[in-house]
């Protein structure tokens, strides 16, 4: 199997690890430490699970809901100017990029850029909603705080990516704006010659 970056083949890892894990504190279950970290491979391989399920919805949707005009992809002057203060310029250059090809200025368009920008914001935002889903877990096994404590955690490393889309959206807006203004001078002045 081949991985396109190591985001991937570090979701995979996770995914297996747990599952596996999962697997043998089950049949150990009567062992308080099997049982807790039983639970917690459980948890872990959920929140694997939900990513790809959230690339998969974001994936499925139509073109028109991942149009970057869309309303829901608006960044305001105050958002913006939040960015400023927290210095997010700084912090999004940290952030991971699950695949980078998806967002190389050599290798796409500005127009890809921004509509590769509403996708992952889109799939991000999918995330950040499921990752809610383990706090049903709590059902079965009596104890929410678990369950709470790593679907907020989920929830919030996920939303970190919807901002970092956010904050570049008005960029690769900015891009294919003088993108566009190019191609119609070039056929501007082919027109005239």
């Amino acid at each position: 199997m081949k991985f396109r970056s190591k985001i991937q083949a570090a979701l995979f890892i996770a995914g297996a690890a747990s599952l596996a894990v999962m697997a043998i504190c089950w049949f150990m279950r009567g062992i308080g430490f099997f049982y807790s970290l039983g639970v917690t491979a459980l948890t872990v391989f959920t929140h694997v699970i939900i990513r790809y399920i959230g690339a998969i919805l974001a994936s499925a949707m139509p073109k028109s809901i991942k149009n970057p005009c869309c309303p829901i992809y608006r960044v305001g002057k105050r958002e913006q100017e939040l960015y400023k203060k927290l210095k997010f310029k700084r912090l999004k250059n940290s952030a991971p990029t699950y695949d980078p090809e998806e967002f190389d200025f050599s290798k796409r368009s500005p127009d890809e850029l921004l509509y590769n920008s509403c996708h992952a914001g889109l799939t991000h935002a999918i995330i950040v909603l499921l990752s809610f889903a383990p706090i049903l877990y709590s059902v079965p096994f009596k104890n929410p705080l678990i369950f709470v404590i790593t679907s907020v955690t989920a929830a919030c490393f996920d939303g970190y990516f919807v901002l970092i889309q956010r904050y570049n959206r008005p960029r690769y807006l900015k891009l294919a704006e003088r993108s566009a203004n190019k191609q119609e001078v070039k056929q501007h002045e082919k027109s005239d010659s």
